[in-house]
């Protein structure tokens, strides 16, 4: 029996519309499955059939035919495809028409039960929050975002504004309606606070980068710590009039390879030139921290552009969180992580990216038998969005845990 055949053996007619379902294989181990009927009128197949399911049958040998190209709405097969490093994900597969449309096909499967229909906005509110309230997929609520081309900036949304879940030829949407007044600033997309309270302008530079950048040698007054306002005394190419300061960090390195993939430089302060000389005399305009003397001056960063919308990750590579702020071994919601994943990966800021558990292996002392291991498979334990991009090396804001997020967990673009 073909995979093709076996597959609408285990699908459930949907009402009076036959589905129909094309599948194409990927290097003989991934299939996408196309919907066509069921799609348009936002029916769900059969829950009863495992995804892990079929996705094993795509990878047996039934499944090596190639029955044609998708045809018209794609929707990738949610698989724990993050648990091998060599499997890509399922959605970055395809054309890139073919994902648009497989993205918001799952979407529109993540409209939550429990969804409240209309919501107000209210001071304090995330575009992340909202969107959690009507889809279990927060990051996808651009995939059914109307833009009502009669409103300006339809994207910023302000405190006083709805947002409304509306269907449309039997398809989600989620509309604004503009309050008629808009008090204030607009709502960011997630808590910026958790980003700026820890790095400001995040910096990962090779080690002799940071050995060559020009030092405090000295304080105000010998002083032990500088904040705004004190005077501090700095050696080396000081060419310019401002300048961020910036402390060693952690040297990050691939758990997998052992190779260094940069070194963080965590923001201090900032401070301007008085007086050029060996040494050269600045002084603290703002600081995140007390400037100590050792730490390093670099040029001024831009600010970071924080107002880019969460995206699902168009990656088919895997990667772990190797680094943790300001925590030992674990992390939680709103804290900071950094993975072995850079802009060479393909990963871009607001990228979304699920976590889960390494495997485990157990001994077994109640068999009796000599030796005799156990594997238990890693879980899933969250979500975590990129905000800062370095070639080989990114941090992302732990966005949702389902469970403590620990070091050299792994993650992926593969199924949330």
């Amino acid at each position: 029996m073909t995979f093709q055949a076996q597959l609408t053996q285990r699908i459930s007619p949907l009402s009076s519309n036959k589905m129909a379902r094309t599948v194409k294989t990927v290097s003989g181990a991934i299939a996408v499955i196309t919907l066509s009927a069921a799609c348009a009128t936002h029916q769900q197949p059969d829950a009863s059939v495992s995804d892990n399911d079929l996705l094993q049958q795509a990878k047996s040998a039934s499944a090596q035919e190639s029955v044609g190209t998708a045809l018209e709405n794609t929707v990738a097969i949610e698989s724990a495809s993050i648990t091998g490093a060599g499997t890509p994900s399922l959605l970055a597969l395809g054309t890139s028409q073919q994902r648009k449309r497989a993205l918001k096909v799952l979407a529109e499967k993540s409209i939550r039960k429990d969804n409240p229909g209309n919501y107000t906005v209210v001071r304090g509110d995330t575009l992340w929050d909202i969107s959690e309230r009507f889809l279990s997929r927060p990051w996808l609520w651009p995939e059914i975002w109307h833009v009502n081309p009669q409103i300006e900036n339809p994207h910023l949304i302000y405190p006083g504004d709805r947002i409304s879940l509306t269907y449309v030829d039997g398809r989600p949407q989620l509309k604004l309606i503009r309050a008629s007044s808009q008090p204030g600033s607009p709502i960011s997309n997630f808590p910026l606070d958790a980003v700026k309270q820890f790095l400001i302008e995040p910096k990962v530079v090779t080690g002799s980068e940071l050995k060559s950048a020009p030092y405090v040698v000295s304080t105000e007054d010998d002083r032990l710590i500088a904040s705004i306002g004190n005077h501090i005394y700095a050696r080396g190419d000081l060419s310019e009039s401002r300048y961020s300061i910036f402390r060693p960090g952690d040297t990050l390195i691939d758990p997998d390879t052992n190779e260094v993939l940069g070194h963080e430089a965590i923001h201090v302060s900032k401070a301007s030139v008085i007086k050029a000389g060996d040494p050269t005399k600045l002084v603290i305009t703002n600081n995140n921290r007390e400037t100590l003397v050792g730490d390093r001056l670099m040029q001024n960063s831009k600010d970071m552009d924080l107002n880019f919308q969460p995206r699902t990750a168009d990656i088919d590579k895997t990667g772990k969180i190797i680094s943790l702020f300001d925590a030992i071994s674990r992390a939680g919601q709103n804290q900071v992580v950094a993975l072995n994943l850079g802009t060479q990966d393909g990963i871009q800021t607001g990228d979304v990216l699920s976590v889960v558990s390494d495997d485990r292996l157990v001994r077994d002392v109640i068999s009796g038998k000599k030796n005799d291991w156990v594997n238990i498979e890693g879980e899933k334990a969250g979500v975590v969005m990129v905000f800062s991009t370095f070639e080989r090396v990114s941090y992302a804001l732990v966005m949702k845990s389902n469970r403590t997020i620990n070091l050299y967990d792994r993650v992926g673009a593969g199924a949330f």
